[in-house]
């Protein structure tokens, strides 16, 4: 925007249970409320008149319309799985888009502006797929992702971790158990740097583990009493009410659950016991626990050597979490801020950062993973061996270069496949395989020709490989795309989403959808008066500045309504009657130039 208005840069805990967006500016730390709420349910449905909602209103509906409501998206992240909404079929890209968008929305709402940049955070031991379809889905939400950060790293910053008023350099564990993943990291803060020392976890453990099993236990207690089948529906029901009950065992020795016709003759009145709701989920925590050990080790430390422990993630109000903690290492851990919001607000700090605002410290991640090479690396009477050579190993400090030299095996070999995984074995089936690409056009020379493979890996965690035959210069590089076949199709998805909007337009035209199309769409419906579509190419923030087209509009339409001097009135038509016609005309450069416009003014009127 205008340099008269300071860029904003929104933080964003996109969680597998609840998501929360915070911003940091002029000092001030903020968590924005979402329709009330802190945090928002990560959930997104199709409710019984047709309309799309998103948050708590699709997570209400979950018992009753599961075929039209998808949850805990955040598990297939990076996958090819689809989920089912409304009797299609969403990537998971384009299901989290849905839910950025809304954060986005309440964020423009609560600010008074258009929001069109992110810092997204992640699970430490997120792999590279799981990276990229976050960052996508941020793309087709409208937002330009800034830096994705791990969650752990969020915590230590929003904790105050480097700050100037540090009293002394310490050394943090930051546990987080969320909804659906685990991490640990182990965190040095050193005269204001903040720097990841190590970090391990578990993307498939979490609250969402601890619901089915309470719910297993739950139909257990059913059947003693009562043999029939407890229907889909009714399993449902039981589930939502043992995660209410979960919740109260955080605060309370026991939780009574009453729940009436689970079967046609068969009601369920049951008390758990804290004591039977924490030897329930202790095999997990001995996992987590297993984590927190190897960060340890991986850091080159003693448990000795932590100053606090961090608790991050609602489930870790969990009693028997602190306990165990505590009597693993000696120490009792730390909640002075709440941890459902800290990863959010570390985010924002983050933001605030990358738009140039006074830094609280300097950060330095680290890569949670080793990266490796496919190549021969021995051979007997039965052949060759082929294992992962690392370049890259787990804990390295972001950004890094590294590189290694490989040599090709054959006379006159013209060409090198390039394999790359992610993962610690040297064997590459216990490894992923996150892309690969060839270098021909090689030199014809004896076997042992020289091969230099370079691994850059940037502050997002996103892997770019090259390589470099010595003796030529001959070089290929390439950003790894996870091979091509699990990175979504970002004008596809577009497609889709858009496909789903129209029908949001037609089957409710007279209300103002949360989720405006010129979030998601790049190019507006309607006939061109000026260069087709085909013609002009859009630039990389069209989603975005269509966008901030329909938030201005919104936003100068309810000022107008209230009333302003006649001048100031006249000034704002003008531009608003200047914004069609740029979008018309592709005209990117001009489009942009009247927002800056409506935008200042807007701002200084409302102000």
């Amino acid at each position: 925007m205008s340099q008269n208005v300071p860029p904003l840069v929104i933080g964003i805990d996109l969680g597998t249970t609840n998501s929360v967006v915070a911003v940091a500016q002029d000092g001030t730390l903020t968590v924005i409320p979402v329709n009330g709420q802190s945090s928002m349910p990560s959930a997104v449905g199709i409710d019984p008149t047709g309309k799309l909602v998103v948050g708590q209103a699709a997570k209400n509906q979950a018992i009753s319309a599961p075929e039209n409501t998808v949850l805990s998206i955040k598990r297939i992240m990076g996958t090819d799985a689809t989920a089912e909404l409304g009797g299609k079929s969403y990537r998971p890209e384009e299901i989290s888009a849905l839910i950025l968008g809304e954060l986005k929305r309440a964020a423009e709402e609560h600010l008074g502006r258009p929001v069109t940049q992110a810092v997204i955070t992640v699970p430490a031991f997120f792999n590279e797929r799981q990276r990229l379809a976050t960052q996508d889905a941020g793309s087709l939400a409208g937002l330009e992702v800034l830096r994705i950060i791990n969650e752990p790293t969020a915590a230590a910053l929003a904790y105050g971790a480097g700050q100037a008023d540090t009293a002394e350099d310490e050394t943090l564990l930051v546990y987080d158990l969320g909804g659906g993943t685990f991490d640990v990291s182990v965190v040095r803060v050193e005269n204001g740097i903040v720097e990841v020392r190590a970090s391990h976890g578990d993307i498939h453990l979490g609250g969402d583990d601890f619901d089915e099993a309470l719910t297993a236990l739950g139909e257990e207690r059913l059947r003693e009493k009562h043999a029939d089948a407890l229907p889909a529906a009714a399993q449902r029901r039981l589930k939502s009410a043992m995660e209410l009950a979960k919740i109260r065992l955080s605060d309370e020795p026991f939780a009574t659950i009453r729940e009436e016709y689970l079967t046609p003759s068969g009601h369920l009145e049951t008390e758990i016991s804290r004591h039977d709701y924490e030897q329930l989920i202790e095999p997990w925590l001995v996992k987590t626990l297993d984590c927190v050990q190897r960060t340890i080790s991986d850091a080159g430390i003693t448990a000795h050597e932590i100053d606090k422990i961090m608790l991050v993630g609602g489930v870790t109000r969990t009693p028997i979490v602190q306990e165990l903690l505590l009597r693993t290492l000696g120490m009792e851990p730390r909640h002075e801020i709440n941890p459902d919001l800290v990863v959010a607000m570390g985010a924002a700090i983050q933001g605030a950062t990358l738009a140039g605002q006074p830094a609280p410290a300097i950060l330095v991640d680290i890569s949670a993973h080793t990266y490796s090479v496919l190549a021969v690396v021995g051979g007997d009477f039965m052949g060759d061996l082929l294992g992962c050579c690392p370049v890259v190993r787990r804990g390295t400090p972001l950004p890094v270069t590294k590189a290694d030299l490989f040599t090709t095996g054959v006379d006159s070999q013209k060409k090198v496949a390039v394999k790359v995984f992610q993962g610690e074995s040297d064997d590459p089936s216990q490894n992923l395989s996150i892309g690969e690409f060839m270098v021909t056009g090689l030199s014809k020379v004896p076997a042992g020709n020289e091969i230099i493979v370079q691994f850059h890996i940037d502050l997002n965690g996103l892997l770019t490989a090259t390589a470099t035959e010595k003796r030529t210069g001959l070089a290929k590089s390439v950003t790894i795309d996870t091979a091509g076949q699990h990175r979504i199709n970002l004008d596809a998805a577009r497609t889709n989403l858009a496909a789903l909007f129209e029908e949001q337009d037609a089957a409710f035209p007279d209300e103002d959808d949360d989720f405006q199309d010129a979030d998601i769409i790049p190019w507006p419906s309607g006939e061109t008066t000026a260069a087709s579509a085909s013609e002009v190419e859009a630039p990389a923030n069209s989603a975005a500045l269509l966008a901030s087209a329909k938030s201005l509009r919104n936003r100068a339409g309810k000022l107008l309504e209230q009333g302003v001097a006649e001048a100031d009135a006249a000034a704002i038509r003008a531009s608003l009657a200047a914004v069609p016609v740029a979008i018309d005309a592709r005209d990117w450069d001009q489009l942009c130039t009247t927002l800056d416009t409506l935008s200042d003014l807007l701002f200084y009127l409302e102000d």
